[in-house]
């Protein structure tokens, strides 16, 4: 699908608020300096991760993708979400 005159990457995530956040975020290292990369280590990721509406956007698209491509469920009788491959290991 092409994109419309003028649009970005990014217009394709606008509908959603919760990405908004992003825009907020400090000056940050992804690769530390010196070091190789290690997205455990990554100051971007962190600071993602670190913020309520990020943090809801992940659970809104692994939660509810539609009833056959869900990544996680939801069990009422224990309270507790769980991958949809999930096989006690």
């Amino acid at each position: 699908m092409a994109r419309a005159k003028g649009s970005t990457k990014l217009d394709r995530f606008a509908f959603n608020k919760n990405l908004e956040a992003a825009k907020m975020m400090p000056p940050l290292y992804h690769t530390i300096p010196g070091e190789a990369f290690d997205i455990k280590k990554s100051e971007v990721v962190k600071w993602l991760l670190e913020q309520p509406e990020i943090m809801q956007f992940v659970m809104d698209r692994v939660s509810s993708r539609g009833e056959t491509s869900k990544l996680i469920v939801y069990d009422r009788g224990t309270g507790k979400w769980q991958g949809v491959d999930y096989n006690g290991d």
